[in-house]
């Protein structure tokens, strides 16, 4: 994979996943490759336009992992307590998680807790690869708490703030 490949998930059976992992292993799968052009402008739209489902996923991605590493204290509690966040507020993702998109350096903080901002406004720069990308907020609301300083590396699906959404406020 190289920087801004894009990748489709699609539902398949367990049977069709299994017989998929051994071809993948034997050399036979083939995966479908299309030659396109990565739009920014169009991906932050449909950022924008599925905000709430994506909220629902990372919901439920953050119950699952948590009930994972439950499983894994019992087996290894070091590993445990490594995979966990340190933050304070991770207990309370009541609100819409804004997380980072891609890896890079947390360069500018443009909000402070309690800030009320409208969906599309910058919230912080994140620098990368020589470039400066704003992260803006996906719906309108109160930023609750701050997940990120500048100069702290990020990768994707970092926590950089929690939103509460204007329409939950």
């Amino acid at each position: 994979m190289r920087f801004f490949d894009q990748v489709r998930f699609y539902p398949v059976s367990e049977a069709e996943l299994d017989e998929f992992r051994e071809a993948f292993r034997e050399g036979r799968a083939q995966i479908r490759i299309e030659q396109t052009e990565f739009d920014f402008a169009a991906y932050n739209r449909f950022i924008a336009d599925n905000a709430a489902d994506i909220a629902a996923f990372q919901r439920q991605q953050k119950a699952a992992f948590d009930a994972e590493v439950e499983l894994w204290k019992d087996d290894d509690p070091s590993a445990a307590q490594a995979l966990t966040s340190t933050s304070p507020d991770d207990a309370d993702l009541d609100g819409h998680l804004v997380a980072a998109e891609m890896s890079g350096s947390v360069w500018k903080v443009l909000v402070e807790p309690g800030q009320h901002v409208e969906a599309g406004t910058p919230l912080l720069v994140v620098e990368a690869m020589k470039m400066e990308l704003a992260v803006t907020a996906p719906v309108a609301g109160t930023v609750k708490s701050l997940r990120c300083a500048p100069g702290k590396a990020v990768t994707p699906g970092d926590a950089l703030l929690l939103l509460t959404p204007s329409e939950a406020a």
